[in-house]
């Protein structure tokens, strides 16, 4: 195996089983309690939460960062949260709804939870800050100081500079906000159009994004042309590869990682903390 083809399996692996760690702050009621407690549905709550480890940035930052997204949903969301929450308040909301939903499903701390941090915590240090605003922000908040909280914080960190590094990756092939969720349906293997309405998208503008694609003989009719499918897989490919320097960090210790990460990421998936497995949407 090539240098590149292991930072490849390592990165695509270590994204698979950070997902549902990081990302069930999106989906714990505990979290969603927290938000609402302070006046915020999670439409605004998920926006201005994700986003409040960059500060009390404007909402067109986070447009910019958050990359997926219909500007206008972005821009009223973190309006409406902006008046009703402080940065601070909603720092404190996601960090104790994400620790408290991980401790319930996960049962509590033990000592591979120590260890998977130690070893998240050395790959987050070794990542690139250039480009990555979302990981540079929470890098910028340090650790709960709790063993649940911290290994959260650690896979949030980790997860954050592949989303940066995918947002890189995609602008510089070439494809905008819609186009790319439309190519990722298809890319996790779901029906053309049939997830980028989540992201605040109109059916004009979903239309007019598949019109641009079937132009560069990127779709047919319903699916990936062979183009199509390689430029996704470039996009994939160059992803990957910009997390050398964690893939790196980790060394021969990515294997201990993976078996501490496994049992947990699977519990998350079962519990309902997230939607779907990530490895089973995964294209090699």
């Amino acid at each position: 195996m090539t240098n590149d083809e292991r930072v490849r399996t390592v990165s695509r692996r270590l994204r698979d089983l950070v997902e549902p760690l990081a990302a069930n702050v999106y989906f714990a009621p505990e979290a969603q309690e927290a938000y609402k407690e302070l006046g915020l549905s999670y439409i605004p709550g998920y926006f201005c939460s994700r986003s409040a480890c960059m500060g009390p940035v404007p909402g067109e930052v986070v447009v910019a960062a958050f990359g997926v997204f219909k500007p206008a949903l972005v821009l009223g969301a973190v309006d409406e949260g902006r008046q009703k929450a402080s940065v601070d308040e909603l720092l404190v909301a996601r960090q104790q709804g994400a620790t408290a939903s991980l401790s319930r499903i996960l049962g509590g701390a033990t000592d591979g939870t120590v260890r998977a941090t130690e070893l998240l915590r050395r790959a987050a240090d070794a990542a690139t800050v250039e480009g990555h605003a979302l990981h540079a922000g929470l890098r910028s908040l340090g650790f709960p100081g709790d063993a649940v909280g911290d290994l959260w914080r650690a896979a949030d960190l980790v997860r954050e500079h592949r989303g940066d590094s995918h947002i890189a990756a995609w602008i510089s092939h070439d494809v905008d906000a819609v186009e790319i969720n439309l190519l990722t349906e298809l890319w996790w293997r779901l029906p053309l159009n049939s997830y980028v309405r989540t992201r605040g998208w109109s059916e004009d503008e979903i239309a007019a994004a598949i019109g641009r694609l079937r132009q560069r003989s990127l779709v047919d009719d319903d699916g990936f042309t062979s183009s199509g499918e390689s430029l996704r897989a470039s996009i994939e490919e160059a992803t990957d590869l910009q997390e050398r320097t964690v893939v790196e960090a980790l060394g021969d210790d990515a294997e201990e990682l993976f078996d501490l990460l496994e049992p947990w990421a699977t519990a998350v998936v079962e519990s309902g903390g997230y939607p779907a497995d990530p490895r089973r949407l995964t294209r090699k």
